[in-house]
């Protein structure tokens, strides 16, 4: 059987962590700082389905108090801003079996569980054998060593696949692994699934992910949906025009998405996805990453961003500064992406 060793020890991580845990699936979690200190006194905080439990879930500070060996897989679960530094961090530490160092780390398999294109991207630049993979889940983490999973009875969703598409077919090595930690992850109370295509994915995850910095900001109800409602549309366009394609999930998946629903009950809000949270707990901020992606890709095919490239510079100095959420307004954006030289509209590709 194989050991997890999960990569970051936020809401995502923790999650997937507490779901092998529950399995009896070997797994170690690797957190830092503060969220070490408590997940290491008093265990990991974990609600799901209204029940709070702590679990004792093995958990070390970073990869020179762990042992790796060849039945390792790595799952990284850092934010998408701190995954150079992590890659670059854990790609050479040793593999031993049998008291003998047989490789590096970057013969694992690793999966990839960032928002965004980068991730997998940068991996390849060490690991051969890179999984990237989409997750949906109304999973929290503000306070340290806790974590509130919304969605109900399962703990959310997580598509798997190699990376990248095409390279691996059905039936590699590659392809099996990723049947394996699909499996793997279904036992540990997840909604998984195996992909051959998992770009077109990572391409759809990128687009609805471009609207969670709109919930750090501050306006009334219809002035958040308009925004999402411009974020949304021009990133779609900004994707197509660079010649990406979406993956269809409601026509895609082989589960019934319900088990994984977000409880009416459960406290998660409306704009509470990721990049809220990281504001919230003032840890950094993924928006160059996923807005910021979509600028960078207008930007290499001579198109115009004008919203995704104002949200990110509102929410970029926002995060610089140190704010929390709900400090910048809607009418700032709007009133960047309206200047002198920004157009409001990108005219190549369809809707």
């Amino acid at each position: 059987m194989s050991r997890y060793v999960v990569i970051g020890a936020g809401a995502v991580g923790s999650a997937v962590a507490a779901g092998f845990s529950d399995a009896g699936i070997p797994v170690v979690l690797v957190s830092r700082g503060r969220t070490y200190q408590a997940i290491r006194e008093r265990g990991l905080r974990y609600t799901h389905n209204g029940r709070t439990r702590t679990l004792d879930v093995d958990v070390v500070p970073g990869p020179d108090t762990l042992r790796l060996t060849p039945d390792d897989v790595l799952v990284l679960a850092v934010k998408t801003q701190d995954v150079a530094a992590a890659l670059a961090e854990w790609a050479w530490r040793p593999v031993v079996s049998g008291g003998q160092t047989v490789g590096a780390a970057a013969d694992l398999p690793i999966v990839l569980l960032q928002n965004g294109l980068e991730a997998e991207r940068a991996a390849l630049r060490y690991f051969d054998k890179v999984l990237g993979a989409i997750t949906l889940t109304g999973a929290r983490h503000v306070v340290t060593g806790e974590i509130h999973v919304a969605n109900s009875p399962l703990a959310g969703q997580i598509i798997v696949g190699p990376y990248p598409s095409g390279v691996h077919g059905r039936g590699s090595a590659l392809a099996a692994t990723a049947e394996s930690v699909v499996a793997d992850l279904s036992v540990g109370g997840w909604l998984s699934q195996s992909v051959p295509d998992i770009e077109r994915w990572l391409a759809w995850k990128t687009w609805i992910s471009s609207t969670f910095a709109v919930g750090v900001l501050r306006g009334t109800d219809a002035e958040l949906d308009e925004l999402t409602d411009l974020v949304r549309d021009e990133a779609r366009r900004v994707l197509i025009a660079a010649g990406h394609e979406f993956a269809d999930p409601s026509a895609e998946v082989t589960y019934d998405a319900n088990l994984a629903a977000i409880a009416p009950d459960s406290g998660y809000g409306k704009g509470q996805q990721s990049t809220w949270q990281s504001f919230e707990r003032g840890v950094g901020s993924e928006v160059d990453h996923l807005n910021g992606e979509i600028v960078a890709i207008a930007r290499r095919h001579g198109l115009d961003a004008p919203f995704n490239a104002a949200l990110q510079h509102v929410l970029g100095r926002s995060a610089d500064a140190g704010e929390g959420p709900r400090v910048h307004l809607v009418d700032e954006v709007l009133a960047r992406a309206a200047a002198p030289g920004a157009t409001r509209t990108v005219t190549i590709g369809a809707p």
